[in-house]
Parts: structure tokens; C-alpha cells; sequence
């Protein structure tokens, strides 16, 4: 079994920015000047791959963190 696809929302070198990256990947896929932009990118990249999308700090340290699509941990049904 491969490795798990998911997108990362990180802090940029170029002038303080934010990009967006997906795992695996030596380059960035996208840069934004703000963390909200690239959060926006992200969540739609990984909602049309379906895939899982870390949402990082400024210190790399991972803030938040969604799935869209094939979730390893599905809400329960009542």
C-alpha cells in the first residue's frame, strides 16, 4: 500500500509568504502572500483529489488538519 496523497498549507522562504505543497513533493505547488490565501488554494485542491489537507504555523508545527474524501476516521452514523 502506497503512501497516503495530502496537501500542506506551509510557511514560505520567499519574503514571508505561505505555500501550498503536496506531500512528496520537492516543489511547491502554489505561493500566496497571505496564509489565508493559500489555505483557501488548498482546501480546494484537496477537495477536488480528495485527499487530506495539514494546515501548518509559522513554526512548521502542524495547526489544524481536514480530510476531503477518503477520511481514516469517519464520523459514526446515530
Amino acid at each position: 500500500m502506497g503512501t497516503k496523497r495530502s496537501n500542506h498549507v506551509i510557511p514560505s522562504r520567499e519574503k514571508g509568504g505561505w505555500a501550498v505543497k503536496k506531500s512528496g513533493s520537492a516543489r511547491t505547488s502554489k505561493s500566496f502572500s497571505t496564509k489565508s490565501e493559500a489555505v483557501r488554494y488548498g482546501r480546494k485542491l484537496s477537495k477536488r483529489e480528495k485527499t487530506e489537507l495539514f494546515i501548518h504555523r509559522k513554526d512548521g508545527t502542524i495547526q489544524n488538519r481536514n480530510s476531503y474524501g477518503n477520511d481514516p476516521f469517519p464520523p459514526r452514523d446515530k
